[in-house]
């Protein structure tokens, strides 16, 4: 604007006219005009540059606290994500470790039902194996019992055939002691344990002894054990009788050719070649030649032959 100025009131201007002047100034206003019209175009663009430059800080500051809220939002977000995820997998480990725990029970109870089963199919198995043991004992039992049933029936027969044996022996005893009664000489006869002994009263040889027996329908006694041994130590007294026992080369054997295994020497085993013939007395037994004529003799005669 003082540029302006100084370029209408310039030396030249002086010299010019009164018109040149009067448009000189109208150019002036024109022109000064123009410069106040810049001027509050200048001022005015620059209110609305400050305008626009406030409207751009507003929303700057608006966009920054829209920023802020946002980020805010972002963090209360993560802050309420983190939470949740936190409570959720603390949901999840809780729910995970309550179904494991009736997981466990359960298998804890199907382990149980198992062993209990188990146990009972042990004990099922002991109690089928005992029951069967106790039918192969019962069976055995059974067959055993069977067989003693058979050997009583086997022996029930036996016996009553023997019972039969017996009467047909008796019978013949009976008719037998009828005969011996019917004789006439000297006699005596004892009956122990199914066998009838006579007791001569006269004196023989040892063969001549044998002889009589055997016309007697007996032979000379036999002595098998030591109950009969102590029988006939009570009937003869203290007299000596002949046995039948006499000496076969270097054995001993009885009158029915069984060799001698029990014994009741008097002595120690004899070993006189020329006693071949024995003798029994209340002492027990002794020895002497079958050819001497001093002794009695005892003849047995067996029921149940």
């Amino acid at each position: 604007m003082s540029a302006v100025m100084y370029d209408v009131i310039s030396p030249e201007s002086l010299e010019l006219g009164v018109g040149e002047r009067e448009e000189m100034m109208v150019d002036f206003y024109q022109d000064l005009d123009a410069v106040r019209n810049d001027e509050v175009m200048m001022n005015t663009e620059r209110q609305q540059a400050l305008q626009h430059t406030g409207r751009v800080s507003v929303k700057n500051r608006r966009h920054r606290s829209v920023q802020v809220c946002l980020c805010l939002l972002s963090v209360l977000l993560f802050t309420a994500v983190i939470v949740i995820f936190v409570y959720f997998n603390n949901e999840r480990k809780q729910l995970t470790h309550n179904y494991l725990t009736k997981e466990n029970e359960k298998f804890r109870n199907k382990s149980d039902e198992l062993q209990t089963a188990v146990q009972e199919k042990r004990l099922l198995i002991l109690q089928i194996d005992n029951l069967t043991k106790e039918r192969d004992e019962l069976l055995t039992n059974n067959t055993n019992l069977l067989n003693e049933i058979n050997q009583c029936q086997n022996k029930t027969r036996s016996q009553s055939e023997e019972r039969g044996k017996l009467i047909n022996e008796k019978e013949k005893c009976k008719k037998w002691f009828t005969e011996q009664d019917q004789r006439s000489d000297n006699f005596k006869w004892i009956y122990y344990n199914f066998s009838c002994y006579y007791i001569s009263s006269e004196w023989r040889s040892w063969s001549d002894s044998r002889q009589d027996c055997e016309q007697r329908g007996a032979n000379l006694v036999i002595i098998n054990n030591k109950e009969e041994q102590e029988f006939l130590k009570k009937a003869t007294g203290a007299s000596n009788f002949w046995i039948g026992l006499s000496k076969d080369g270097a054995v001993w054997k009885w009158i029915d050719g069984t060799t001698l295994t029990l014994s009741f020497w008097m002595d120690k085993y004899p070993i006189s070649s020329s006693h071949k013939c024995a003798l029994t007395s209340v002492s027990g037994w002794s020895h002497y030649s079958c050819d001497y004529t001093q002794y009695r003799w005892i003849c047995e005669r067996r029921i149940l032959q």
